[in-house]
């Protein structure tokens, strides 16, 4: 197995806000079958030391192939829905040497 680093932005006007629900349910399914070993949003900008408005995302997937990672990536709502630009994933292998647990 191989771990892949993807970036994969938000088309250009688009609202992830009515599938943001359904997005983050089809996370924990992922991650108890070692398929998501990190995941979150990017941002364009941080303000008052928040970040704000949304990029797209950034995934960490655990997978033979690249195919099998951008697999995950299409089975997600952000992707059936138009919400994430296919057309524009950065996805490489990763090697992880440090991964702390978010406090």
């Amino acid at each position: 197995m191989v771990e892949w680093c993807a970036i994969v932005y938000d088309k250009k006007g688009s609202d992830r806000s009515q599938e943001r629900p359904a997005h983050l349910a089809g996370i924990p399914p992922l991650v108890e079958q070692g398929k998501l070993v990190c995941a979150g949003a990017i941002y364009h900008d941080v303000v008052d030391g928040k970040p704000t408005n949304f990029a797209g995302s950034h995934l960490q997937i655990v997978a033979d192939t690249k195919e099998e990672a951008l697999e995950v990536i299409k089975n997600d709502v952000f992707a059936k829905k138009g919400i994430w630009d296919l057309d524009s994933i950065l996805i490489f292998p990763f090697g992880c040497a440090v991964r702390k647990e978010k406090k």
